[in-house]
Parts: structure tokens; C-alpha cells; sequence
């Protein structure tokens, strides 16, 4: 990353921390209609225009380790998109369906595991390579001649690799992963992407919780909640008041709130690359529409998801990556790292119920932004054009107000 760059991201925290008044040509008010979290039909179109055409963050390289090594979609599974990950003899990840060509039967009954050679059909045995081709079934003498080389191939989903990060993607075409993740990947590429020389997946942790999947993401794109919210934790090492934000192209962003200057940095290893805006603070990245991307320092990093089930209930998941890989004497400094984030982002979660259930009977009718929650706006202004905008209920639209803001970088 060029100097220049770096320091224009380290002065914008210093200069907003001085700044004493609402920046007098940023829009007023940038308001969102509380119902775009309650609303059956927008949830739908969410669904079905947002996460069907974007890429989507899935899981680790590190959780699928040899070949035939499977790995259910968990997320995909609340939006009703029974996939699973499979490692092959290639060494390659794929992503299928979860349904035989047969009648639809289950390949993988276990939400991970191996598979060995073959991926086999629970219901008729119907069996299949690690590549999706068909190459055998019971009582063949029963179907027409040639049926084996007729079949498809097990119904499959585009998937890549950024680093060890895998990406999903339901729709064919469009941006590659690369293209979609910039600017955002040449900036932390070293950090954990294809240019990264060590992350290494520590663990995974998730849980329900009812709220809408935006709500879920909301406090993690927006420091305004740090001091009170997190008084006794984050915020003893954060200086919520030197925070700086960023709008990046398709609907990501970044943010970077600062250590206080008082806080000593732990003794414990970091990722190689460059980090010198890591080591600062918190400096993590929205990436449309559902994954935030978290260094808490030079040595802790994580990847929050939220996955829509209902438009009151989703699923929150968490990756935590390492800096150094788990072995016999590494193990108790990463679950200590682990406990402690896990511990925060728990405390992200316990006001988004009551925050629903406020929306859902209309007494919180619209989310009063302010300037440092702008980020907030701008994925609603990413999701309207996502599902376009006439095709969102009046009532419910969030005009782009934001697009000058925009940075390329």
C-alpha cells in the first residue's frame, strides 16, 4: 500500500476527533424507514436480488483439509440453498447442491465430516465423484442404456478463493471474487488474501439471534454505540472519538477506530504483511451486503456474517483466523484471543431483540442516522440498487443520497 495512501487513512481519525459540528455539506437527515427490517415482501426481495447476485463469505480452507472433506452451508441452508463444500482429489473446493440427480435425495447427511472417494446418495446409493459426475447406481439394468453419461453432473454453484477465504456466488456471471472484494483485497492482500503468508483458521462460533440480518450487521459498521454499549470492555482500549470512515465502491466500506494512546499493545504474534494500519486500532471492512472483516490489532482478526432466515430471525457466525497455526502450545494463547472478541461481539447482540420488537409494532417507525453512522445508509442505498429501486414500495425506498462520497480507494 503506497504511503500516501496509509497516511490519509491514519489523519482522518485525528481530524474527525477536532471536528465540533455536523459537516455542513454532508446530507441532512440520511434516515432509513424502520420497516425495511420488518417488511415480509422487501425481506423476499433481499433475498432473491442481493444475496442471489453478490458474493458471499462461506467458510475456511483451513475447515476443509483433505480431499473429500465436506463442509455444510449453514448460512445458505436459512435462505433455503441446501449447499455443501467438498474438497476433491485436484485439491480443488467446489460447491453443490445438496440433491442427487436421481430424486433429490441427500449426498451429505452430517453438517461436516469426509465423504472419502465418492459422494453417495442417503436415499438410492446413487454415487458420484468428488468433481459431481455420476459414476454409478444400483439396479442399472432398470434404467435405458447410455442414462450414466446422460445424467448432469450434481447441480453446482460458482466458488473461490481469496487467501484461504471461500466465496460462494448463486448466480452465474458478473464480477469476478477479486473484482468484487476491491478495493478492499489489494489493500489487506498481504494480511490474509493471495499475497498473505499466515492465516490460519482458529475456530468458528455462531448463534440465532432475533433480529433482522441488517440489524445483526448494523453495530459492526459504526463506533457511535462503543461507550456505552461496551463501557466495560472495547471501550477501555478504543477511542471511539477518533474514528474514521470510508464509502468504497459496491456498497463496502472501511473503518478505523483508533487505540487509545495510553493502552499497551499485547505481546503476542501478528500477521505478516503489512500492517501498519492494523496495529493502530480497529480496522475492519464492510463487504457487501453481509460480512465484516475485523483486525482488532496486528494480531487478531475476524469474519462476522449474518444470514437471513426470517425478517425477524438470523443466523450470526463468526471466523476467527490466527497468525500462527494451532498446535500443542499455541492452542491456550488462541482460545484466550478467541474469548475475549467472542465475549465483545456477544455484547453487540443483546439489545437487537427488544430493537426488532420496537420496529416490528411501529413505535420505532424510522432509524434517526447521524454522520458516523453513515455506513448504515450507504448498504441500504447498495441494497435498492441491488433489487432496483422500482421495485421497492414507495414508503420504503432509501434514495442515493451518498454517491459523491465514494472513494475508489
Amino acid at each position: 500500500m503506497e504511503a500516501q495512501h496509509v497516511d490519509a487513512i491514519v489523519q482522518l481519525p485525528e481530524t474527525e476527533s477536532c471536528r465540533d459540528s455536523f459537516p455542513a455539506t454532508f446530507p441532512n437527515p440520511i434516515d432509513v424507514p424502520a420497516a425495511r427490517y420488518t417488511d415480509a415482501e422487501f425481506f423476499a426481495l433481499e433475498v432473491e436480488s442481493v444475496f442471489r447476485d453478490s458474493w458471499l463469505f462461506v467458510a475456511h480452507e483451513g475447515q476443509l483439509p483433505e480431499p473429500g472433506d465436506f463442509l455444510s452451508l449453514e448460512g445458505l441452508e436459512r435462505m433455503r440453498h441446501p449447499i455443501f463444500l467438498v474438497r476433491g482429489r485436484d485439491s480443488r473446493i467446489r460447491a453443490f447442491y445438496n440433491a442427487c440427480r436421481h430424486r433429490g435425495g441427500p449426498l451429505i447427511d452430517q453438517p461436516q465430516g469426509s465423504t472419502g472417494r465418492h459422494l453417495i446418495c442417503k436415499y438410492h446409493a446413487w454415487t458420484y465423484d468428488l468433481e459431481g459426475k455420476l459414476v454409478g447406481y444400483p439396479e442399472a439394468k432398470n434404467f435405458p442404456d447410455g442414462m450414466k453419461e446422460a445424467c448432469p453432473p450434481l447441480a453446482q454453484v460458482a466458488c473461490d478463493s481469496w487467501g484461504g477465504l471461500i466465496f460462494v456466488k448463486l448466480t452465474q456471471g458478473g464480477p469476478t471474487l477479486r473484482e468484487y472484494l476491491e478495493p478492499i483485497a489489494s489493500e489487506v492482500d498481504s494480511l490474509v488474501g493471495d499475497a498473505s503468508k499466515g492465516a490460519y483458521f482458529a475456530t468458528k462460533k455462531s448463534i440465532e439471534i432475533p433480529c433482522n440480518w441488517k440489524l445483526a450487521g448494523d453495530g459492526n459498521i459504526e463506533t457511535y454505540h462503543v461507550p456505552f454499549l461496551h463501557k466495560n470492555s472495547a471501550a477501555l482500549v478504543l477511542d471511539e472519538k477518533r474514528t474514521g470512515q470510508w464509502l468504497l465502491p459496491n456498497g463496502h466500506s472501511r473503518m478505523l477506530i483508533r487505540f487509545r494512546d495510553e493502552v499497551p499493545r499485547p505481546r503476542t504474534p501478528a500477521f505478516e504483511g503489512d500492517t501498519r494500519l492494523a496495529e493502530l486500532g480497529i480496522y475492519s471492512f464492510h463487504v457487501f451486503p453481509n460480512l465484516s472483516l475485523v483486525f482488532g490489532g496486528a494480531n487478531s482478526c475476524f469474519l462476522i456474517s449474518a444470514w437471513p432466515e426470517r425478517p425477524d430471525r438470523s443466523l450470526y457466525m463468526t471466523h476467527f483466523l490466527s497468525p500462527v497455526e494451532r498446535t500443542d502450545s499455541t492452542s491456550k494463547m488462541i482460545d484466550a484471543g478467541v474469548e475475549a472478541n467472542w465475549n465483545v461481539l456477544l455484547e453487540d447482540l443483546v439489545a437487537l431483540g427488544s430493537a426488532q420488537k420496537s420496529m416490528q409494532c411501529g413505535v420505532t417507525d424510522v432509524l434517526r442516522l447521524q454522520y458516523q453512522e453513515r455506513r448504515i445508509r450507504y448498504v441500504h442505498e447498495q441494497i435498492d440498487r441491488c433489487i432496483g429501486s422500482e421495485r421497492v414500495p414507495e414508503a420504503l425506498r432509501v434514495p442515493a443520497l451518498l454517491d459523491c462520497y465514494v472513494e475508489e480507494k
